[in-house]
């Protein structure tokens, strides 16, 4: 299979981005507002983004989107208007709040979301940015689009840390001309704090021009969401417990600041974990706002798909009562054709690094009960395909355990070893994708194509995985046209490593 291979302009025409930017890079990360550098203009710290904002059904007429953007802490009146011809004359209300570094000003920043409400489905719209009366930037997106229309995505997880894969990653992902991401988490090294995104994340998935060099403009273009994960929250308390700690890293949990997600899933009952410094938390508390800490839970509509993504992470109970009543509700209330779940710790993962985190097993039968067609995951940095699949866990008890590395759910497996996603397209269980090898450093070599290595006491021996590729970067690309879905693996150099077909018909 080729990938289409789509010029910047074609590719802005036909998702979104920037048509006209007056900021003239100035210094790392920094960006003035014209060639003169206005003084009454503050520099920008993060070029302007989309993000899909607390939209989750898909409802004719009550579409929003946000347009954010960083500035060092200096204020400045913004405006954004909108319309679906032209920028129009509709007046996005513009939210501004304050991202303490803990250090000190100098490094502080201010976050700006503009939301674009009552917006119609599939449309285009275009919006003008103003600051002090100066016309910063023209632009256009296109909303969500309604059920019926084919639908094109990326997922890749483990990415940015500042190495020429994750500029590859982007630049080939971009390339393929999807609608939107779904990273699968760990969006960036070492511990998802705010610096670092502006460091690694943002000048990669926002770059200007695209190249292999230095990434491409995805952010600018389609909406990007994900889950949190490990590395956001990879700190530990005096009893060695997973937490965010805001006295060794006041710019902590930079996943709730940065990230405008839907907002439908509960107040988690495992909330994030943090400690420091009541001003420092309070001061998170403020930028984060609505956000945290419920934004680790929720779920979207686009197309024919209904994605329901969650938090994996090793200080929550995924036997959880509560927690598993939200995802039967969640996905019994869609009537979506296809059924994506996505969290970060795979359940099903024939690596070594982290084979003993499988605690998100137990959700294999509720998963089976509700029709999922498809798990998505990261946090082995491979690309791990296992046949379908249906588990039934036999000892929860280690999944229970909080904060444990050791969270192995024995269990009996019934594998389809029919499916070969070629002549036969109907899966008898559900496909669980590890999707991790989106830039950071890859995991064990020695796995790759060699399925002797692919097989555990704990389970049996059961053969179990399809594919393993461990020697090469890689992203996933699902194409979604009715009753048929199409995923194709993509690696750093634009080859195309793996390809199934599943169909409902």
């Amino acid at each position: 299979m080729n990938t289409p291979n789509f010029t910047r302009r074609q590719f802005l025409r036909s998702a979104g981005g920037i048509t006209f930017l007056a900021l003239t890079p100035v210094g790392r990360g920094l960006f003035a507002a014209s060639q003169t550098h206005r003084t009454d203009l503050p520099l920008f710290t993060a070029l302007p983004y989309i993000q899909p904002g607390n939209n989750s059904r898909l409802i004719e007429g009550k579409e929003s989107m946000m347009i954010c953007w960083q500035t060092e802490l200096r204020p400045a009146e913004f405006q954004l208007t909108y319309g679906n011809n032209q920028p129009g004359k509709s007046q996005a209300s513009i939210l501004r709040n304050k991202r303490w570094s803990g250090a000190d000003d100098d490094k502080s920043r201010f976050n700006y979301a503009a939301v674009l409400e009552n917006l119609r489905l599939g449309t285009r719209y275009y919006y003008r940015v103003t600051a002090n009366d100066e016309t910063i930037l023209e632009g256009y997106f296109t909303t969500r689009k309604p059920r019926g229309r084919n639908i094109r995505f990326v997922s890749f997880g483990d990415n940015a840390h500042g190495a020429p894969s994750d500029h590859a990653i982007a630049y080939q992902a971009y390339q393929t001309h999807p609608d939107f991401v779904m990273n699968t988490g760990d969006n960036v090294y070492e511990h998802g704090l705010d610096h670092q995104y502006a460091e690694y994340f943002f000048p990669v998935y926002n770059a200007d021009q695209p190249a292999l060099e230095t990434g491409a403009p995805l952010l600018r273009s389609v909406p990007f969401y994900t889950v949190i994960a490990n590395h956001d929250v990879a700190c530990k308390d005096e009893n060695h417990h997973w937490c965010a700690d805001f006295d060794a890293e006041p710019d902590s949990l930079a996943f709730f600041t940065n990230f405008y997600l839907p907002l439908n899933g509960p107040d988690p009952v495992y909330p994030t974990p943090m400690h420091g410094d009541e001003k420092r938390l309070k001061a998170f508390k403020q930028c984060a706002a609505k956000r945290f800490p419920r934004m680790v839970n929720y779920s979207f509509d686009y197309g024919d798909a209904h994605f329901l993504c969650l938090d994996s992470n090793l200080y929550l109970d995924p036997t959880d009562t509560a927690f598993q009543t939200w995802i039967e509700v969640d996905l019994k209330n869609t009537d979506a054709n296809w059924k994506f779940v996505v969290y970060h710790h795979p359940a099903f993962n024939a690596g070594h690094t982290h084979y003993q985190e499988q605690h998100m097993r137990v959700l294999s039968p509720l998963l089976e009960r509700l029709d999922v067609d498809i798990v998505l995951h990261g946090h082995e940095h491979t690309y791990q395909r296992p046949r379908p699949l249906r588990f039934a866990p036999q000892d929860s008890g280690k999944a229970k355990q909080l904060h444990q590395n050791d969270r192995r759910v024995p269990g009996i497996f019934t594998i389809d070893r029919d499916f070969d996603g070629k002549t036969i397209t109907r899966p008898k269980g559900l496909l669980y994708i590890t999707t991790g090898a989106g830039g950071k450093n890859l995991y064990d070599a020695e796995d790759n194509n060699n399925p002797a290595r692919w097989l555990h006491e704990d389970d049996n021996n059961a053969d179990y995985v399809a594919r393993f590729i461990s020697d090469r970067y890689s992203f996933s690309l699902f194409e979604i046209d009715g009753d048929a879905l199409t995923m194709s693996q993509i690696d750093q150099n634009g080859e195309t490593v793996d390809h199934i077909r599943i169909t409902k018909s």
